[in-house]
């Protein structure tokens, strides 16, 4: 066998049950099929959960996927995907997450984790290198991230350790709970972080010493180099203020999410912009693994003026002039996503709410998107008066007000009062309320959209319709993101196709060509879809909600004929015929094996 790049053939499978672990070694032809991260996630899904499994059912897997080229010393090399079936959709869920924890696998010598079965009691995973323990958790269960992680530090005398893990949100299985690592790096999607609170699985642990074998270094470096040098090039808004710097400009164009994507502008978007952020409460920028563009916003706010002088790093630390709230930097700042679905998708101007609402978020473990997504929703159901202050114990839940945003979050992740109402997704809280209520979601395949119109943003119309995990605004549909999202590299990093194969071939040794990575990128499209397949979804769920069939005032309605000559070109793009189900011609073309796959489950 010649020497391996990029993988080291071994994956960590977990029986919760049992509380053993075993290791298997998949072959180096399966790493050049899959690459790793989602298409692993859904090979694996699809190898052992069948039909009819529920979210929180012992049968339901859990995956962690690194790809072939997480861990390497390039920059967006800080990737990795979690998979499982979404306690919102149903069906398959994946997301991805970056910071330092993916790398850090892959440095400890494992290529993805398979999680089966429940626990009785709260364990924690402890991996140092070959060291793997399943411990107890008990004293770590009801805690924030923050708190979970010192402790585990502390407990084994290391403060390299990497940490992912579920928050409150997920312990209360909350549909839309999140998987937290490195304080505030969040695979954020599609309800992981309930799954691993069905299998009382609150965090993994892991501290690796071996850096990952790749072929070329040289181009490697040289690739570092340029990413360093081009900054202000080609990276100027990331490295300087992060997502949600262009704003401003979305909202002239009309295609702002607004008082839950009913309209495209909010007046006030250049109070919660992130150049608001940088301007009045950013102490300082981090980066991920590897990575010189440093786009991740760290904020500290503290509750009162009489602090107004401190200084942090020769920052001047912001305050609360209304003396209401406090945020820690150790979780991070809000990127666009949560500037937009706790800010101006809830006409919340109040800035220092919601760096306050994204910090919650962070510490109980709970998706910033659908969090906003779902109060937009219910907050508009008060509005028209199908949700009153009867049904919520007296609390208003009203646009504009980012302290009723506060404290919706902490009711939802505790499931106090109605946030338990909440906690289980807007799709189901309107499929239980009626009374049109259906009629302003904005979830597909009940996932909440992100925060991008897709009647403003062409390229998010595939994305959002054809997305095997619902309202995922990842562009996993795209080929480049596709293959990205396989073989673990930042889709925010200004690549071209060339540079992303050349740095592919420099980690792995591969003699890849363009056609086989955007065979990768199909080949992981498709097992999602023959993984939904298996669940029950048809035609009929790649729709998008009856809102976005509305006009903007800028931008028209997509029609439901609009919509379905989408979905009918990329079913006939990816090998599917017209009730979306992959044929066996398209499956051939991409090798995949029906009994490898186990489709008869």
């Amino acid at each position: 066998m010649s020497e391996r790049y990029g993988y080291w053939n071994k994956v960590l499978h977990v029986d919760l049950n049992a509380a053993t672990t075993s290791i298997e070694e998949p072959g180096d032809e399966f790493f050049r099929m899959y690459g790793g991260g989602r298409a692993m996630s859904a090979y694996y899904l699809l190898k052992h959960v069948p039909a009819g499994t529920d979210a929180f059912d012992p049968e339901n897997v859990f995956v962690f996927s690194p790809g072939v080229i997480t861990g390497a010393p390039v920059p967006g090399a800080g990737r990795h995907n979690v998979g499982a079936v979404s306690p919102l959709s149903g069906g398959i869920a994946e997301s991805e997450a970056g910071g330092f924890w993916g790398a850090e696998l892959k440095r400890a010598g494992w290529d993805g984790i398979v999680v089966h079965g429940q626990s009785d009691k709260p364990v924690y995973l402890y991996i140092n290198n070959d060291t793997v323990e399943i411990r107890d958790a008990s004293h770590l269960w009801g805690k924030v991230t923050g708190d979970v992680e010192d402790a585990i530090r502390e407990e084994h005398d290391d403060q390299f350790i990497r940490v992912a893990q579920i928050g409150p949100a997920g312990e209360n299985l909350v549909r839309f709970a999140c998987v937290m690592n490195d304080g505030k790096e969040a695979a954020g999607r599609g309800g992981m972080g309930a799954v691993l609170g069905s299998k009382k699985l609150k965090a993994v642990a892991v501290r690796g010493t071996q850096p990952v074998p790749v072929a070329d270094k040289t181009i490697l470096k040289n690739t570092a180099k340029w990413v360093s040098t081009t900054l202000d090039e080609n990276h100027a808004n990331f490295s300087h203020f992060g997502t949600g710097v262009a704003m401003e400009g979305k909202n002239l164009d009309g295609g702002t999410p607004s008082r839950n994507f009913k309209f495209g502008s909010f007046d006030e978007i250049r109070k919660i912009d992130a150049v608001a952020v940088g301007e009045n409460h950013r102490i300082q920028m981090d980066a991920c693994f590897a990575c010189s563009v440093r786009c991740k916003k760290v904020v500290q706010i503290e509750m009162s003026e009489a602090d107004a002088g401190v200084t942090r790093k020769g920052v001047q630390i912001s305050h609360d002039p209304k003396g209401r709230y406090r945020v820690d930097p150790r979780y991070g700042g809000p990127e666009y996503e949560s500037l937009a679905s706790l800010g101006g998708n809830l006409n919340v101007d109040d800035l220092v709410a919601i760096c306050k609402a994204n910090e919650m978020c962070n510490y109980l473990g709970i998706d910033s998107i659908s969090t906003g997504a779902t109060i937009a929703w219910a907050m508009e159901a008060y509005e028209k008066g199908l949700i009153t202050l009867e049904d919520t114990d007296g609390e208003p839940m009203r646009f504009e007000h980012g302290d009723d945003v506060v404290r919706w979050i902490e009711k939802i992740a505790t499931r106090d009062g109605y946030g338990d109402v909440l906690a289980e997704g807007s799709q189901r809280v309107a499929e239980g309320l009626g009374l049109g209520s259906e009629e302003f979601l904005t979830t597909v395949k009940g996932v909440e959209m992100g925060m991008h119109d897709p009647r403003h943003m062409e390229n998010m119309r595939e994305t959002f319709l054809l997305s095997p995990t619902g309202g995922d605004h990842g562009s996993p549909t795209s080929d480049r993101n596709g293959l990205r999202n396989a073989v673990g590299i930042c889709s925010f990093l200004a690549y071209d196709d060339e540079q992303t194969l050349d740095i592919l071939r420099a980690v792995t040794g591969w003699d890849i060509d363009a056609e086989e990575m955007k065979t990768i990128s199909h080949r992981g499209q498709t097992l999602a879809r023959m993984f939904n397949n298996r669940l029950g979804f048809t035609r009929a769920d790649d729709v998008l909600p009856k809102r976005f069939e509305e006009d903007l005032p800028m931008h028209k309605g997509m029609s439901p004929e609009f919509q379905d000559s989408l979905v009918m070109n990329y079913y006939a793009e990816h090998g599917w015929d017209e009730q979306g189900v992959p044929t066996a011609e398209g499956m051939a073309a991409l090798g995949l094996s029906e009994e490898e796959l186990a489709l008869t489950r």
